[in-house]
């Protein structure tokens, strides 16, 4: 219950660990992943897993070093080990029903089943600290839309796409430059699709590089090259990628200097 899950914060605190770690969205992951490693040793031994069939490596070999690789430079476009849970669990989860599947078809269809409900029921926890960003959906979009004297960086994200990871690092920054002209929202367009499209976000849950999206708004409009990621004309995502960090996310969006003006502007009104 709450008093459990309260104890174990406290007893976080106390060794040092950050709250996240007991979410129950990490621990079940992490136990659902690390199941395969006993699972693996009922496998008959002589399987096509366990055979070497290139550069004398075996299948699994081959499947854990390939996740292993892409986990790396995933670990390095991420803010923090709370942002990269996410996609560590999703790298995971694809290498053992690869594997699975090669081995027992079986085993491979409770994993796929496991998988799935876990996608749908279990969401990692949100930062609760105090912060200034606003909740938007299709309903109140357009305060920002209609907004003529305000800034607005909108955040665009699904529940199942790191959203979590990544609201500690945007509610700081709201709270920090959140002001009366420089706002924060932020939106679920996995509930609200219609502004996943109007804004051409992609909702793909397989190996989306587009949640979150970073928009920026002045005057109601989208200012224009003040979107991460960054898209081309044809509607593909560019090559040069923004690590989304709380430090170039300040520079990408002039945040200090937009935060001088919204401040100079609210004096000028004031006097």
């Amino acid at each position: 219950g709450k008093s459990t899950v309260s104890c174990l914060h406290s007893v976080s605190s106390v060794m040092g660990l950050p709250a996240w770690v007991w979410d129950p969205y990490i621990i079940i992951n992490l136990l659902v992943c690390l199941s395969y490693l006993y699972v693996r040793f009922h496998f008959d031994e002589d399987s096509m897993l366990f055979k070497n069939d290139m550069m004398g490596f075996t299948k699994e070999m081959q499947v854990g070093g390939s996740c292993l690789v892409a986990l790396y430079v995933k670990y390095w476009k991420s803010n923090s080990l709370a942002e990269f849970f996410p996609t560590f669990f999703m790298y995971s989860k694809v290498a053992i029903l690869i594997c699975t599947a090669v081995q027992s078809k079986t085993i491979c269809a409770w994993y796929a089943v496991t998988f799935l409900v876990l996608f749908f029921v279990l969401h990692q926890g949100e930062d609760k600290t105090p912060n200034k960003v606003v909740h938007l959906n299709t309903g109140n979009f357009g305060s920002v839309e209609d907004d003529r004297e305000s800034t607005w960086l909108v955040q665009f994200y699904t529940t199942w796409a790191n959203a979590a990871g990544f609201s500690s690092t945007f509610n700081a920054l709201s709270n920090k430059y959140g002001s009366k002209r420089l706002k924060f929202g932020k939106v679920d367009i996995g509930r609200f699709r219609t502004l996943a499209k109007k804004f051409n976000i992609s909702l793909s849950a397989v190996m989306n590089n587009e949640l979150p999206t970073l928009i920026l708004f002045e005057k109601g409009n989208e200012v224009k090259n003040q979107r991460l990621p960054v898209k081309g004309k044809d509607g593909k995502l560019k090559e040069n990628y923004v690590i989304l960090t709380k430090e170039n996310l300040i520079k990408y969006f002039k945040l200090e200097e937009r935060a001088k003006q919204a401040a100079a502007q609210e004096a000028k009104k004031n006097k």
